[in-house]
């Protein structure tokens, strides 16, 4: 029995000390099985390279998409090259996609003060790119697919073909990005106490009254908005329906009282699962964990056991929540992994672990396209 205990007290030691899981083995795109591809999936940027004090030195940028399983696709990857015009010309930012049509606009430097739009048939890989105007500051795809809608400093939406014509939309505010409707008829873009729906054949705006300035987050539904609004009470998650209706979504966070000290200044998502609301809550400088709030709206932190960074809230799965390790405002990242997770039980289930120099960039649920320049 002795000549037992010492192996035995080796390999749990040896346990307790391995890394949590290996990364798992990506996919190449043509494996994809789009004719599977749809609620439950996920899209997801994945920079890789090293820590050095604090800031990550990226070396390469991929686009994934991950099944509800966890395996891995590749649909687009780029390496660090020497700069040109004094940047990075590999590197890309997702800022919209069409889970219909299968593509994705990407966005890159190509100087200090110009930028690119490529667009990216995600089956075949084939690509082509686009000029943005000097003073663009969001961009996303076109729902008919003839060009990408942008909108500049000074609050011009501009619609631009592929040839590179340029039509004007309308003119918004300039806050936060736009966002494009479900059926693909028009783009909402926030203001100073209003939401102005902005029809992209060029027909007469409109404009839906809000508690503040709303920064639209993702579509609740096909009718309702999901958005965080500010106002010098504080800030609130609603929903803002095309009819002009306003549903509170959570309580209002009353950032500007004295002595106010969270836990969250500013709610960005919610999710129910058994018939109770999650919400993703966001510290003064940033960095998202989950919360949720009892009957009389008063807000208490979930744990997730064995965190040591944020967590960002993806998706809904039946009776469980699908999350992403992220990095947080006050650490280095995490050991980068999405998962679903029981906040009942707390107990989390790893759909996909990145390897010890990957981490996240975005992980967004792919049938929930964002603001454009999400």
């Amino acid at each position: 029995m002795r000549k037992l205990i010492a192996p035995l007290l080796a390999l749990l030691m040896l346990a307790l000390v391995a890394p949590a899981a290996a990364a798992e083995a990506v996919e190449r795109r043509a494996s994809v099985p789009w004719d599977e591809v749809g609620e439950g999936w996920t899209l997801a940027t994945v920079d890789r390279g090293r820590m050095v004090q604090g800031e990550l030195r990226l070396k390469a940028r991929s686009l994934e998409l991950v099944s509800p399983e966890g395996t891995r696709y590749s649909l687009y990857a780029t390496t660090r090259q020497p700069l040109r015009h004094h940047v990075d010309p590999s590197n890309f930012t997702l800022v919209g996609w069409d889970p219909e049509t299968r593509v994705a606009l990407l966005q890159r430097y190509v100087s200090l003060s110009r930028t690119q739009a490529i667009r990216v048939d995600l089956r075949s890989g084939a690509s082509q790119s686009l000029a943005l105007p000097k003073r663009a500051t969001s961009a996303g795809l076109r729902p008919d697919g003839t060009g990408v809608l942008t909108q500049t400093i000074g609050g011009n939406v501009l619609s631009i073909g592929w040839d590179g014509t340029r039509t004007l939309v309308g003119r918004g505010g300039t806050s936060w990005s736009p966002i494009t409707t479900p059926d693909g008829n028009a783009a909402v873009v926030a203001g100073t106490g209003h939401l102005t729906v902005m029809p992209l054949d060029g027909s007469t705006p409109s404009e839906l009254a809000t508690p503040g300035e709303c920064r639209p987050l993702r579509w609740y539904d096909d009718t309702q908005l999901l958005a965080s609004c500010f106002s010098r009470k504080g800030s609130q998650l609603v929903t803002v329906g095309l009819d002009g209706s306003i549903t509170p979504r959570a309580g209002l966070r009353r950032t500007s009282s004295p002595g106010f000290r969270g836990p969250s200044w500013d709610d960005t998502d919610v999710r129910e699962v058994g018939g109770v609301a999650y919400l993703e809550g966001n510290g003064p400088c940033g960095g998202s964990f989950l919360t949720r709030e009892n009957a009389r709206g008063e807000q208490r932190m979930v744990r997730v056991p064995g965190s040591t960074g944020g967590i960002s809230l993806v998706d809904a799965r039946d009776d469980r929540l699908v999350i992403a390790h992220t990095a947080n405002c006050d650490a280095g990242p995490p050991r980068a992994v999405l998962s679903t997770f029981d906040p009942v039980t707390l107990d989390e289930d790893a759909l996909v672990t990145l390897g010890r120099r990957e981490h996240w960039g975005h992980v967004l649920a792919w049938d929930e396209p964002r603001p454009w320049s999400w």
